[in-house]
């Protein structure tokens, strides 16, 4: 939705239901922080009260605005309000902020990968209520996808790689209408098996997942005669580790944009 359809309401019903669902376990001690939303009408009207962390991509800005808003575990969860793959279209999202690079060797790794799968979790909660309510989120643009270019004239498939459901079938549904066959995995090691046991032209990858993550999954692919041809496209949100500009084909970065997307895939696929 554009932001000026966006009724106010609906932007501070969104947060109380994340602040109800995040801090639902009042074991931990946490409390929920105060939320100030007032003023205006709309979502362009409340924009002030949020966290600005938008970019630019190819000369124009892509919004993404958020409300640090944590949950009973993790202090650094967000609310997000972003524009998602089409242009000037809007929905609501939780960032778990899982992009966090930590090392296998590192003494609390198990219990970062803990707190990975409690966000996952609050996140898909949050979401779920959202859409109960008609809180417009990622999952609906695909709903709303029309008509697009087709990538390829002859049989393509790709392999869509992300934990995030609602990233993971809005990829899919674009990538159809593209003409191209899609099939999906929420981790690196679901990827792995996929791929084994039927290869794809392309895979498109989450760079953090829990479980197995995209740079280890792309290192085992790369080191595999068998799969190290397939070309692989990260995409991420976080800084990239320089590691993995030795395995992956090419760099794709949250949120995707279409025309982006569509670019590294052809390229990619010819």
């Amino acid at each position: 939705m554009k932001l000026e359809a966006i009724p106010a309401s609906t932007v501070r019903r969104a947060a109380e239901i994340y602040l109800e669902k995040a801090y639902a376990n009042a074991d931990t001690g946490r409390k929920p922080p105060e939320v100030r939303l007032e003023g205006g009408d709309t979502a362009s009207d409340l924009i002030g009260c949020f966290g600005d962390e938008s970019e630019f991509s190819d000369g124009r800005r892509i919004g993404r605005y958020v409300l640090r808003l944590g949950n009973d575990l993790y202090p650094h969860m967000k609310l997000v309000l972003e524009e998602c793959i089409l242009r000037d279209e809007y929905a609501f999202g939780v960032d778990t902020h899982d992009d966090l690079n930590v090392s296998p060797d590192a003494p609390d790794y198990q219990r970062w990968n803990e707190v990975r799968r409690h966000n996952g979790r609050l996140a898909n909660q949050i979401e779920t209520a959202w859409r109960e309510e008609r809180i417009p989120t990622q999952r609906d643009i695909k709903n709303i996808l029309g008509q697009v270019e087709q990538i390829s004239t002859s049989p393509r498939s790709v392999l869509v790689v992300d934990d995030d459901p609602s990233i993971r079938d809005t990829l899919c549904a674009l990538l159809e209408r593209a003409g191209l066959e899609v099939r999906s995995a929420k981790n690196g090691r679901e990827a792995l098996e996929e791929v084994r046991l039927r290869p794809p032209n392309l895979i498109l990858m989450d760079y953090q997942m829990p479980e197995m993550d995209g740079v280890t999954a792309c290192e085992e692919l790369k080191s595999d005669p068998e799969t190290d041809e397939i070309p692989v496209l990260l995409a991420t949100r976080s800084q990239v580790d320089l590691t993995a500009l030795t395995y992956a084909d090419g760099f794709l970065v949250k949120p995707y944009r279409q025309d982006i997307l569509f670019s590294l895939v052809r390229k990619l696929l010819s």
